[in-house]
This record gives C-alpha cells, sequence and structure tokens, in this order.
C-alpha cells in the first residue's frame, strides 16, 4: 500500500539534526471516534479525516516557522475489535487510500496501535481487559501481524492504547522485532484513578489493574526481560522504549523577589511530574509551550514525544490541540524543534550507557 521505502527510517537513510535543535515526535493515533462501536454505526473514522486535514494546515505552518519540514508519525488500530467491528483490522490503512498516499507522499511514518479491547456479554460493552495476560499477548500480535500483512513489512513503531504497558505486551514487542515503542507515560498514570477508559465521545470500562509506571526512567532506554519499568545495561531487550515527554505542572518562579521568598519560606514543596500532555486545557497554549521548552532545557540529551488521537473535529479534544500546535508556531520553541522519525535520532536521544 505504498509504505515501502518511504520513511528513511525504514530504507537506511538518516536525518541529520544540527546540533541547536530538538528533535520531536508527534505521534496520531488512528482510531475509530469512539469505544462503543458496532457494525450498524454509521462512519466510525470522521476524526480521521479531520485530523488529516489539521495536518496540511499545521505542516505547512511548522515549516514556515522553522524552515523545516515536519514529519509526522500515524499509529494505525489494527487490533481484534477493529476487524470484528469493521470486517478487517487494516480497513484504516486500507478504506481511505488518497489519504495513505498523501501521508507517504510527506514523508510520514507509520506504526500501530493497539487497544486491548474486547467485548464483555456481562455489561453489553465494549471494554479494556488489562487483567487476562494471554488476552494482552494475543491481542498485542494480531496487531502486529495486521499491520505487517497490510504493509508488507514488520512493524518497527509501536504505542500502547491508554497508555497501558506491562512485561507481556513488550515481550510481544521485543519477541516480533519492533524497535521502538512510544507509548510509555512515565508517572502514576491516570488509570490508577479511574475505572473507565476515555475517548472524546464515549467511554470503555477497565477490567484488571492499571499498571503504576512512576518509576519507569524518563528518557529512553532499553528494558530488562525481567521488569519493563527498569533499564539493563548487560544483557537488556532489543526494543527500545521512548517515554512521552513529562515536565512540572508549572514553571519555577523566577527573579530576586521570589528567590527571597523561597529563603524565607523554607525549601518549597516538590512540583509534580505530570504528562505534557497537548489534550489538557489546565495551561494556556503558550504556557504549554513555555513548559515545554523549560523541560527541554533541564535534558541531557533532550527530544520531544507528544501524542494525539484523531478525534473529531467539534471535539474539545480536537478544539484543544489545533489551538496548541497554532500556539506553537507563533512561540520560539518552534524555531528549534524538528519534528522527525525516532528511528532515525535514537542514538541522539539515548543515553550512552543504554545505547
Amino acid at each position: 500500500m505504498g509504505f515501502d521505502g518511504l520513511s528513511p527510517a525504514l530504507s537506511g537513510g538518516s536525518v541529520k539534526i544540527r546540533r541547536e535543535t530538538i528533535p520531536a515526535f508527534l505521534s496520531i493515533d488512528v482510531e475509530p471516534d469512539g469505544f462503543q462501536i458496532s457494525r450498524a454505526d454509521g462512519e466510525h473514522w470522521l476524526g480521521y479525516r479531520a485530523t488529516c486535514e489539521f495536518a496540511v494546515s499545521i505542516r505547512h505552518q511548522l515549516a514556515q516557522a522553522s524552515g523545516a519540514k515536519p514529519i509526522f508519525g500515524w499509529y494505525y488500530r489494527t487490533d481484534p475489535q477493529i476487524e470484528q467491528v469493521c470486517g478487517r483490522a487494516d480497513v484504516a490503512m486500507t478504506a481511505f487510500p488518497d489519504r495513505t498516499a498523501a501521508l507517504c507522499e510527506e514523508g510520514d511514518y507509520f506504526g500501530v496501535h493497539s487497544h486491548p479491547v474486547r467485548w464483555s456479554n456481562e455489561r453489553q460493552l465494549w471494554v479494556h481487559d488489562f487483567g487476562d495476560r494471554q488476552w494482552l499477548r494475543d491481542c498485542t500480535k494480531f496487531a502486529l501481524d495486521a499491520f505487517a500483512a497490510s504493509s508488507g513489512s514488520p512493524t518497527k513503531l509501536f504505542r500502547a492504547g491508554a497508555g497501558f504497558l506491562c512485561n507481556e505486551i513488550v515481550d510481544v514487542l521485543d519477541k516480533n522485532g519492533v524497535v521502538a515503542e512510544l507509548g510509555l507515560e512515565p508517572v502514576a498514570g491516570w488509570g490508577l484513578r479511574s475505572n473507565k477508559v476515555p475517548s472524546a465521545i464515549d467511554s470503555s470500562p477497565i477490567v484488571g489493574d492499571y499498571t503504576n509506571c512512576v518509576t519507569a526512567p524518563k528518557a529512553p532506554y532499553h528494558p530488562s526481560h525481567k521488569d519493563f519499568l527498569k533499564p539493563d545495561h548487560s544483557a537488556a531487550r532489543r526494543i527500545l522504549l521512548i517515554p512521552l515527554s513529562t515536565g512540572p505542572g508549572v514553571l519555577p518562579s523566577r527573579g530576586l523577589l521570589s528567590n527571597l521568598k523561597r529563603r524565607f519560606h523554607g525549601k518549597p514543596k516538590p512540583n509534580p511530574v505530570r504528562m505534557l500532555d497537548p489534550t489538557e486545557d489546565d495551561w494556556t497554549e503558550r504556557g504549554f509551550w513555555d513548559l515545554v521548552s523549560h523541560q527541554l532545557g533541564s535534558m541531557d540529551r533532550p527530544y520531544l514525544s507528544l501524542a494525539i488521537r484523531t478525534d473529531r473535529f467539534a471535539s474539545l479534544r480536537a478544539s484543544r490541540v489545533r489551538r496548541v500546535f497554532t500556539a506553537l508556531t507563533r512561540h520560539p520553541l518552534a524555531k528549534r524543534l524538528r519534528f522527525v522519525d525516532p528511528l532515525e535520532v535514537r542514538a541522539q536521544i539515548t543515553p550512552q550507557s543504554c545505547g
């Protein structure tokens, strides 16, 4: 379907990034508008169309702001729910050939986004089953195989659905040759405090326990065979886990008066680490990029990894994403960020002890 040879990462090419620039990854999860979908529904992929149109616009604006053409990552849902509802797991890859061709022409790269969703007869709902470890293995393998069969090449990039990872999923990815996983959220994730996975229009109940990833490194690493949350510097897995970007909830105070206040009041309360999520609305659009800029300045090997999903144009989350990335085009950081394929820069962003 035209995926072969179009991503430099898969064809042995290279991307040169000047020292003063910072690699950035925008991962776009291509999935139905909601989780509670059925064969009787009409169009499941309205958000995909809207997101493709948004990508055209923001790509042009970012290219003008930075002087370099950005490329984005598109991660397709190819798990069992998609096949059961839509007739084939690769429907988003095959049913819209004009979109696929346009993205390939731009040089974008592609991977798999999988949600462990299964039908519950008891609830009469699609649920996220995080408790059945064999199901997690089977669902992940199914999604990888469906993508590979459709694209004609093995899956190299993966993003876990709902930010959920476990040893079983990482084991399947590693054994099937996935080079990098970009869905890890290295914090005490939202799923620890919720009993459902939300979309922009509905939700899916959670069955089983959500993994607490707060101890995971916040820089890329090769995980241990025994515990994916720990790096292994001697006999690690081949797969590289590239965590999504995190940062402080607010910028630290600056200036003489702020310093004097901190000294007077003693040690300040720790600022909790949060996901830098462009869909969250508790930062101003400019403030979001100020936080990103602050975080990048504190990193030894800076990179930015953000993710969005193909939500419908009119949804609050899609509207927020459009405003945030439009604000980037007017922010000084836009001149330094280079949106590239993560496989091209993995040596640049991975600490040497983990390389």
